[in-house]
This record gives structure tokens, sequence and C-alpha cells, in this order.
């Protein structure tokens, strides 16, 4: 996308079609088949157990039972949870819980970040600070992930948010979502899939298939 000024009267913005294509990856079950949030809750704990951290260990136990009982609603845990992390956790850290994460990595995913011919984006709802770390280490060009708390806005990276926030990016890089390609594997990314031209649903379960159907969606299912 480019701006073209012509006698500064007015100016005319224009999408420029790449020749790489666009490919967009969702992280949990996707990327990788588990639940990394729920991974780094536990990896959290134990760090906490690890360096006598009392308080940070009652919180964490006092957080997880208030979800369990449905006290709280999932972006109310993951906010107290970043709240903890971003006490107590260090950057060594968070590159060894990265690292624990690759025997669950796709395969064909990873053999399409190591396609030249790709621009690839991490568009996922785990926190920014390790979604950073997995970027980096498999070489992802570009993340979208949950912001840190420190964000007066703080919002959850999921569903409209999701959506919103990759139409930003292709704004600012100018990219152009029908050039786009979607990996994921759940139905919280139908507004995604709502704007890029193929959508390919990844081990999705029959909810997922069922609802993106009913949102008149085409897609193709890949393994």
């Amino acid at each position: 996308m480019f701006y073209y000024d012509v006698l500064g009267l007015w100016t005319i913005k224009v999408k420029i079609k790449l020749d790489k294509q666009i490919i967009l990856i969702d992280l949990d079950g996707t990327f990788v088949n588990v639940n990394t949030f729920h991974k780094w809750m536990k990896f959290l704990f134990i760090e906490a157990v690890k360096k006598f951290q009392l308080v940070s260990v009652i919180k964490i136990l006092t957080i997880i039972v208030l979800r369990y009982t449905k006290r709280i609603n999932h972006a109310k845990m993951k906010y107290k949870i970043l709240e903890i992390s971003e006490e107590i956790i260090t950057q060594a850290q968070i590159t060894h819980f990265v690292q624990t994460l690759a025997p669950y990595v796709n395969q064909q995913l990873l053999n399409i970040l190591q396609d030249s011919d790709t621009t690839t984006i991490l568009a996922t709802a785990a926190p920014l600070f390790y979604a950073q770390s997995i970027k980096e280490m498999y070489h992802f060009d570009f993340v979208v992930a949950t912001d840190d708390i420190r964000q007066s806005s703080w919002q959850e990276n999921i569903r409209e948010i999701k959506a919103q926030n990759i139409k930003k990016l292709f704004d600012e890089k100018c990219f152009d979502t029908q050039d786009a390609v979607l990996y994921t594997d759940h139905h919280d990314d139908i507004p995604l899939m709502n704007i890029v031209s193929v959508t390919y649903l990844i081990n999705a379960s029959e909810k997922t298939k069922r609802l993106v159907n009913e949102a008149y969606i085409n897609f193709k299912l890949s393994e």
C-alpha cells in the first residue's frame, strides 16, 4: 500500500499485491497440538515452588480454584496469571518454556515456515511474552498475540479482537487479506476466516466444522 499526494489536494491509497503468500497460523491446537497457556500455568507454578515464592504459589492455586468453580471467566484468569508471570519470570525461563514445546510442533506447518516464498504470521490468543519467543525460535515474520497487562486497554487477542488486530497489521504492512491463508483448529477464528482467502482446519473438532459450515465459510481439512 502506498500514499500518493497530488499537489497536496488528496491522497490515493493503493494496495499492492505481494509475490509472497501470506500465511496466518494459530498457535494452540494448530502450530502445536497442546494448549500452551495451560502448560504455561503449570510451568509458572513449578518455577514459583522452586523459588520458594509461596505468595505466588498461593495466588496461582487460588486463581485455578476460582476458574474451576467458574467464579472468574477465562479472560480474568489469564489476566491474573499474566500479573504473576510478569512479576517473577525471567526471559531465560521463557526461552526454556518455549523449548519444551518443540515435541508438539506440527511438522507440516514447520515446513511452511522454512519456505522463503511465504510471509508468516503467528496469530494467537497466547501471551505476547512467550509468543514472541516462539516467533523468534521458529522464524515467523510477525506475531499478533495478547499484549502484556501494562496496556491500559488490555484485551485478550481472541475472536473479533484477533481479527481486528490482524487487519491493523495488514494495514500497517500494506498486506492484502485476499492474499492470506489461515491455518487454525478452532471456531473462535471464524471472524478471521471471514477476511482471508483460504482457511485450512487442522485437527478440528466436529463442533468446529459444524459452526464453520453454518457460517458459510469454505474450508479445507488438514492434519
